[in-house]
């Protein structure tokens, strides 16, 4: 495992990185490319700048990565979204409205905030559950992927083969590879 730190000078105009033309993973021809984009938090002529760096993948990876996702994300979604539902109509139905102005509509609020918090929560959980229950057939791939709930929060993307974070303040960006010989070429072709 090797890791890049690939500097960012100017926040609104970060650099354009370039992958090896082949997969990150595993070294062979490139089939498709994987969009990756980091938020680099500032906005240049209204829109926010993202921090965008496609990642190349064969077709075997790309298969491995998707199934890696309909063992992580889709069942975050799903069971999330059912219990968001399930949540908010007995919350809704029991919480009582106000009857000012002001209070209008608090049941559907209350019973909306409680179906978010049991949604993400039950997702969570239920998503780490596959991961160690899928632990054995993906193995170390699966693992190390944050839980969905933590990557919507840590800046950060991860790829079969290769993750992204930015260090503190959005200075530069870590690049982990897991194919050390793909690493060296990133750092040679970036750095």
């Amino acid at each position: 495992m090797i890791t890049v730190e690939a500097p960012i000078d100017d926040a609104k105009n970060p650099p354009t990185l370039k992958f090896p033309d082949r997969c990150v993973n595993c070294g062979k021809p490139k089939h498709v490319v994987m969009p990756m984009k980091l938020n680099m938090g500032v906005e240049k002529r209204g829109q926010g700048v993202l921090m965008d760096f496609p990642v190349p993948l064969c077709a075997e990876c790309e298969k491995k990565e998707k199934r890696v996702t309909n063992v992580t994300l889709m069942p975050f979604v799903l069971v999330g979204l059912a219990l968001c539902a399930i949540t908010f109509v007995p919350v809704w139905l029991i919480t009582p409205d106000g009857e000012t102005i002001q209070t209008i509509g608090f049941s559907a609020t209350v019973g909306t905030l409680a179906g978010i918090i049991v949604g993400l929560i039950g997702g969570t959980v239920v998503e780490f559950i596959l991961k160690l229950l899928f632990a054995p057939a993906y193995g170390q791939l699966l693992l190390k992927r944050p839980l969905t709930i933590l990557s919507l929060f840590n800046d950060s993307e991860n790829v079969i083969g290769v993750s992204a974070k930015f260090t503190d303040k959005k200075k530069s960006l870590k690049v982990t590879f897991e194919n050390d010989e793909i690493g060296r070429e990133f750092k040679t072709l970036n750095l």
